[in-house]
């Protein structure tokens, strides 16, 4: 994917989280594990810590630092 931002390629991968640990983006198929952990690699820091679980494929630019991930949000 092409970055709408600057023109740069987009890495695919998965943003991921567990409540105990910082929210974490890894490339490719597979989320962030415990090794990530320990390096602290792929840390979001915009992402504020919650106590459920989960996973959202979305595309990362390391050129700007943008994130993109196709949402929905219910009715409120």
């Amino acid at each position: 994917m092409i970055c709408p931002f600057c023109g740069k390629e987009m890495k695919k991968g998965i943003l991921s989280g567990d409540g105990r640990s910082a929210v974490r983006w890894k490339s490719g198929e597979k989320k962030a594990d415990f090794f990530d952990a320990l390096a602290d690699a792929g840390r979001v820091t915009a992402a504020k810590h919650t106590i459920a679980s989960f996973t959202i494929e979305s595309y990362y630019c390391g050129a700007c630092k943008k994130m993109i991930f196709d949402t929905e949000v219910t009715a409120e």
